[in-house]
């Protein structure tokens, strides 16, 4: 069986786009949510990164471990497509 691919030009633009999407929401949570319950950033995170990401979700122990870094006022970023944060 031959299968034909073809690649959307697009494709590189609409990564950056989504990307983008993800950093600011993970920006956005950290800058309203910062010092504020584990549940309480948990809750945000867990909404505004489905929302960024089509419906996809952030798991766990990923959005567990995140929610309380950002509780704790710890920096969190997004580096070459994983979460980082201060100890």
């Amino acid at each position: 069986m031959c299968m034909n691919f073809e690649w959307n030009p697009n494709a590189d633009k609409m990564l950056a786009a989504m990307v983008q999407r993800i950093v600011d929401a993970l920006d956005s949570v950290v800058r309203d949510y910062s010092g504020h319950p584990v549940d309480e950033v948990r809750s945000a995170l867990k909404q505004r990164w489905e929302s960024a990401n089509e419906g996809a979700s952030i798991t766990e122990p990923e959005l567990t471990t995140v929610a309380t870094k950002i509780s704790e006022g710890k920096r969190v970023w997004l580096e070459d497509g994983k979460i980082m944060a201060d100890d």
